[in-house]
């Protein structure tokens, strides 16, 4: 086999598994690092090298390439996004195969008209993976979000506990002007009934306009330490301020794991989240990165 040939083979690999990984991770939302991706990349390079060399001279039979290349796939999953129940692992799994798929359907027609050209090949794979990727973003964030990415956390105001479900919300980049924390987007109602009755009678006047009443109702309360204003803007709403209050600690839990977090503000939103109740909270994805 030509040098030149299994040179481009491993930079073809290579350049699949990193698109087709970075692309699930904006796709899916989830967490993504670049340097795991990185290694998870060279690793099902490697592989796929391994497996083409051996094709090439007859230690593996034609049959068995292809799912032996597919194989390759979990070992850079499991590397890029860590430990996921076997559920999620399915689903990322399954994303990661069928952009790659169609990635590889896209880097073979460039490659068969542009003669088996390196760099064209590769711009035919890149924009395979950004069209297939810009394309289904709406439809899989419908589907998937609110039973893949939602996670059960705990919120602790003193000796006030609760739990909600969140969305960790790639799109909530809200932070605290005052202490730079990341905020949490709450709905109102499902805080209602564990909040004090001054803190609900706080939250009722900000809605309202009042915010001179505010400092009335929480003048003899500890809640006004928690206190806080939050500045927003929204394409549907504009621009705006979010009441919100620092939470102790937080407890997050992915199925697998339970991480904490402090330094966190709730800011509390009148409107409903989920249509169907699936989730009552937006967790800032800062949380999880600096929880683990």
């Amino acid at each position: 086999m030509p040098h030149k040939t299994v040179m481009s083979a491993a930079v073809m690999t290579f350049a699949m598994h990193w698109l087709t990984l970075w692309a699930t991770g904006e796709v899916l939302g989830c967490r993504i690092r670049h340097a795991k991706i990185l290694v998870a990349s060279i690793t099902a390079g490697l592989i796929d090298a391994v497996i083409i060399v051996s094709l090439h001279f007859g230690y593996l039979p034609a049959y068995a390439a292809v799912p032996l290349a597919m194989l390759s796939i979990f070992p850079a999953v499991r590397m890029s996004f860590g430990p996921l129940p076997l559920s999620k692992f399915a689903i990322v799994s399954c994303h990661v195969l069928g952009i790659s798929a169609l990635a590889f359907g896209g880097a073979s027609a460039t490659a068969y008209l542009t003669g088996r050209r390196l760099i064209p090949t590769l711009l035919g794979l890149l924009g395979t993976i950004v069209a297939t990727t810009e394309i289904g973003w709406g439809y899989v964030r419908r589907r998937f979000r609110e039973w893949f990415l939602y996670v059960p956390i705990e919120i602790h105001f003193g000796d006030i506990q609760f739990q909600v479900n969140a969305l960790i919300d790639t799109g909530n980049r809200l932070k605290d002007p005052l202490t730079g924390s990341p905020v949490i987007l709450l709905e109102y109602n499902a805080a209602a009934k564990f909040l004090p009755e001054e803190v609900r009678r706080a939250f009722m006047a900000f809605d309202a306009g009042d915010l001179g009443l505010i400092s009335e109702l929480l003048a003899n309360s500890a809640w006004l330490a928690r206190f806080r204003v939050i500045p927003f803007a929204s394409i549907g709403e504009g621009k705006g301020l979010l009441p919100g209050f620092r939470a102790d600690e937080i407890l997050i839990s992915d199925g697998t794991r339970d991480f904490r977090a402090k330094n966190v503000v709730i800011g509390i939103h009148v409107s409903k989240f989920s249509r169907g109740g699936a989730f009552s909270a937006l967790l800032h994805p800062d949380i999880l990165a600096e929880a683990s």
